[in-house]
């Protein structure tokens, strides 16, 4: 058992850390705005290409591994939604603009599908952009001056949207953003909610307790993607702001359009 003196020294501890984390004064929080979002970005498209990386090495081991590091990028993404709400200078043309991106990608997007660019998968089978749009509408919502159980209601229609286009991450990534927003002045608290969060995520999608494999293919890079904006992250934008604002949302949908061609290639 702890004693009394033993709770005051680890509950100090905590909230030394804890606003250290938040003032951007821990040490290791060297990794800036830009740079993570480039190594979510390339995990994510070594993913998404991982057919094509096996097609090339013919390595099953790193076919798993390149596999399961794309699961690092999506929180990355839904992370710096909600802090871009904040900084955002204008939160509706933040949110056409992923709108746009968001229709834009639903052509690449539906090439790659089984099926390829049918009606159903250009309507009903969207991108995590859509995600992140809808994320970003929650927290407009969340943060409005409507009465509680009207914003309740809007954000859960926002969900059930979600789940109707069928969106990539659909109702969790929306939850995601929403812990991301409401604990942000928590860095520590929050990282621990959002750990178990993808737990329960991950248990509910699978209708069971994961086993190890599933952990180490999904929970671990969603972990370590947590640790790292907790940790690492350093509040910074990085030295080319506008351009790498630019590129990520250009990027997504040329990827895709990319391995759609590689696909072709390859037949």
């Amino acid at each position: 058992m702890e004693t009394e003196s033993e709770k005051v020294i680890k509950k100090s501890f905590l909230s030394d850390l804890d606003r250290k984390l938040l003032n951007k004064d821990f040490p290791l929080q060297l990794i800036n705005r830009d740079l993570l979002k480039y190594i979510a970005l390339a995990l994510m498209t070594l993913g998404h290409w991982q057919l094509t990386v096996y097609a090339l090495f013919h390595s099953r081991p790193l076919l798993m591994i390149v596999g399961a590091l794309e699961f690092f990028a999506p929180p990355v993404f839904f992370f710096f939604i909600s802090e871009g709400f904040h900084y955002t200078k204008s939160r509706s043309k933040y949110a056409i603009r992923l709108l746009i991106f968001a229709v834009i990608t639903q052509i690449p997007h539906s090439l790659i599908l089984a099926g390829g660019l049918t009606v159903h998968n250009l309507l009903l089978q969207w991108s995590v952009l859509m995600t992140l749009f809808l994320g970003l509408a929650a927290l407009i919502v969340l943060h409005c001056d409507w009465k509680l159980p009207l914003r309740i209601l809007a954000i859960a229609a926002l969900m059930g949207i979600s789940r109707l286009l069928n969106c990539e991450w659909a109702v969790s990534g929306i939850m995601i953003m929403l812990l991301f927003d409401l604990l942000r002045e928590k860095p520590l608290i929050r990282l621990a909610s959002y750990m178990l969060l993808m737990y329960g995520i991950l248990c509910v999608s699978l209708g069971s307790i994961p086993d190890t494999s599933l952990f180490f293919i999904y929970l671990l890079p969603e972990w370590a993607a947590g640790i790292v904006i907790t940790f690492f992250y350093n509040g910074n934008k990085g030295h080319f702001p506008l351009f790498s604002k630019y590129f990520f949302y250009v990027w997504y949908p040329l990827h895709l359009f990319l391995q759609w061609l590689f696909q072709m290639i390859a037949k």
